[in-house]
């Protein structure tokens, strides 16, 4: 059984590792000072957070945390971050009583020194994350375009597509798409030197070698790979030495052919005080986004990661979380996290414990979407009054919204054209034909139709 003690020696030594990754003085002391562990087993770390941001702030860096824990105990672990005092103590009483088994450590505060894995140990490994993969990576029409040049790289690497940029809001999907990446090409490639760092790692790493007089070990490090998989490229923004040492690593390595891929949270043209010769060299490559994902996104998402936890859960509750306000992938992972550990202690996953996760990440309550829903979005959306578009006015604005809340019932919801004309203040079934109609041929032909349609979806969902 590890102590108190042991748990306290972990966290100081993940702090440790963890704060040149982070970089930020600011957020270390307010969201990593304050957090601590609370209970860890073979599969499971428990993190807990002093309030709700700061269970936020850990889950939008899911993978740079699970990367340094899995340095530091030497395979990887499933993360849960909590704020909440109730789930809290009833780890912490766990934990106590002994109700889990770590075969790797012993008790004492020293448990967990053998297993840190050095940083001269882990400068020749690839920092690929083996789970990661194209086989568990949920394809919808959100991030269509990325897979398919993620995994057309990754069987003709430095051939077909070079640099890649890949720009998407956090939580979406980037970084399992570059370990995917980096994992294809090593099982197909095996003597083909890969490198995944995040942005942070690069410039710790170059400000280290500096400081070290060691810029013949840095260089040799970055320049010497065959793919570069560089994550959050935005953080080099107002480093100009930093860009400097990069645009150089760049060169090189374009200049020899060797494949490059690159993530962002936001376009190129977006990334403040980034020299305008690392935006050409960016922008002269192949540049692909990932969106969030809609309702059918999300439901095959939890689908798909429930089956691969082993995990029974309720299409009807997967349904209603689908519905809810959920942004992103890792938003998504927190909860079947939480799901499996109620599983894992024999307790039931019920659409209670839906909504109480949803709540421990902010989230608003499963929304129900219906006719009236649909019509609030579309109202707000066009800046129009509800019974305004559920009216006989055939102002060319209100017309618009109507076409498109209609088209939204029959789609999203499979109403009939009948059921339509009636909770749209009785109109005529043949209206409603010819206004779905009307939006589903525009709808692929006219850019601004598609945009209007496919934002007040995601509004919806």
């Amino acid at each position: 059984m590890i102590s108190f003690d042991g748990y306290a020696n972990f966290w100081n030594t993940f702090k440790k590792e963890y704060r040149p990754v982070l970089g930020s003085a600011i957020f270390f002391s307010t969201y990593i000072e304050p957090s601590s562990i609370v209970y860890f087993d073979d599969e499971t770390i428990v993190i807990s957070c002093e309030n709700s941001l700061a269970e936020k702030f850990f889950s939008k860096r899911y993978e740079s945390v699970n990367s340094v824990f899995t340095q530091i105990i030497g395979h990887e672990c499933t993360l849960v971050f909590s704020s909440d005092k109730e789930e809290i103590a009833m780890f912490k009483n766990r934990a106590e009583s002994g109700d889990f088994s770590h075969s790797t450590v012993s008790s004492g505060v020293d448990a967990f020194e053998p297993a840190v894995v050095s940083r001269k140990e882990t400068e020749d490994s690839s920092n690929l994350i083996s789970k990661y993969t194209f086989d568990n990576f949920v394809v919808g029409d959100n991030c269509a375009q990325a897979y398919s040049v993620a995994t057309q790289i990754a069987a003709n690497p430095g051939v077909l597509f070079n640099p890649v940029f890949i720009y998407a809001s956090s939580g979406l999907g980037k970084t399992h798409l570059l370990h995917a990446i980096g994992n294809e090409i090593k099982k197909n490639n095996p003597g083909m030197r890969i490198l995944y760092v995040p942005t942070e790692t690069f410039t710790t790493d170059y400000i280290s070698s500096i400081q070290n007089n060691r810029m013949d070990e840095f260089r040799l490090k970055y320049r010497s790979v065959d793919v570069l998989l560089i994550d959050d490229i935005q953080f080099i923004a107002n480093k100009s030495g930093t860009q400097e040492e990069f645009f150089n690593t760049f060169n090189e390595l374009y200049a020899h052919e060797k494949q490059i891929v690159i993530s962002s949270d936001c376009r190129i043209s977006e990334i403040n005080a980034l020299a305008e010769r690392l935006k050409t060299r960016f922008e002269n490559g192949f540049q692909t986004s990932i969106a969030a994902p809609d309702y059918e996104v999300r439901y095959a998402i939890m689908l798909k990661k429930s089956e691969d936890m082993d995990m029974d859960i309720s299409r009807e509750i997967m349904d209603s979380l689908a519905q809810s306000e959920l942004t992103n992938v890792r938003e998504i992972e927190g909860i079947l996290n939480q799901f499996k550990l109620l599983a894992s202690h024999g307790e039931k996953i019920t659409m209670e414990a839906a909504k109480k996760a949803l709540s421990h990440l902010n989230i608003s309550e499963i929304k129900e979407v219906n006719t009236e829903l649909i019509l609030d979005v579309v109202s707000r959306y066009f800046d129009v009054k509800v019974e305004d578009i559920i009216s006989k006015n055939r102002s060319r604005e209100l017309v618009k919204a109507r076409h498109i809340a209609m088209y939204l019932c029959r789609t999203i919801l499979n109403y009939s054209y009948q059921r339509i004309a009636d909770e749209f203040g009785g109109l005529n079934h043949s209206s409603v034909l010819d206004g779905c109609k009307n939006v589903q041929e525009r709808y692929h032909s006219d850019e601004d139709v598609k945009a209007y349609v496919d934002e007040i979806k995601k509004l919806i969902a």
